[in-house]
């Protein structure tokens, strides 16, 4: 999306109707969707490892795999409905395709299966586990299991971090919409909030790489054979 409209914008193109950029702003929403329901899909994986440490199925790879399936179509199927109707246009000002930022039942539909209901459910895992934890550690358990919550539940507050630094380094789009509902928007507002996005995802991407020491050991090997080495120079010297 952002290279169709870095070209639209070189072009000073302005067309009204441009179905392969409708295209993109369908992808793009299905796109955002599974990112988010795919934080959610390993927040409740941590859940269930925790409270139900004995239906060892629901951790099988077959299962897991299953899930990933159902989450990426339930993510297009979704969509689906706003691309068919023709809900998704092209905007002049911004260069982009997406759902028109106005007080419309479309809007409200995207924004609550895209962002409210998979964020919300992370919410409520995290809150749920942490609970469930802290009765863990009032209660005479052994110190395998009390550490193995204790693991999976600093795994879901890392998901809870990540899903928060991209609602709060997205919070210009949540705000463009919210004005969007009582006046006009600004005429270039699509354009900072998606910037905005890019920068949340890049970040997103640093703390996931903070919170993974094995990426970090397995760069810094990479980095450290592609630095070239100097070769020695030894030096005799002839006794007397």
């Amino acid at each position: 999306m952002a290279i169709f409209t870095l070209q639209h914008d070189l072009q000073k193109s302005s067309e009204k109707n441009l179905s392969f950029c409708i295209i993109l702003g369908f992808i793009g929403y299905g796109l955002v969707g599974l990112q988010n329901y795919s934080y959610l899909l390993i927040a409740v994986y941590q859940y269930i490892s925790v409270v139900y440490p004995n239906k060892i199925i629901w951790r099988t790879v077959r299962i897991q795999w299953c899930l990933i399936i159902v989450i990426w179509i339930v993510c297009i199927m979704d969509i689906f409905p706003v691309f068919v109707t023709g809900q998704i246009t092209y905007n002049v000002n911004n260069q982009i395709c997406q759902v028109p930022l106005r007080l419309s039942l479309p809007l409200i539909y995207v924004a609550a299966i895209i962002y409210i209901i998979p964020n919300s459910g992370i919410v409520v895992v995290y809150i749920k586990l942490t609970r469930y934890v802290h009765q863990m550690s009032s209660r005479t358990i052994s110190n395998n299991t009390l550490f193995h919550a204790r693991r999976e539940l600093r795994l879901v507050k890392r998901t809870f971090i990540l899903t928060n630094t991209l609602i709060v380094l997205g919070f210009p789009y949540l705000i463009f919409n919210l004005t969007s509902f009582f006046t006009p928007p600004p005429k270039y507002d699509l354009r900072i909030a998606f910037l905005c996005g890019d920068i949340s995802v890049l970040v997103v991407i640093i703390i996931g790489y903070c919170f993974t020491p094995n990426i970090k050991s397995i760069i810094r090997k990479i980095l450290s054979r592609s630095a070239p080495v100097e070769p020695m120079t030894i030096r005799y010297t002839a006794g007397t």
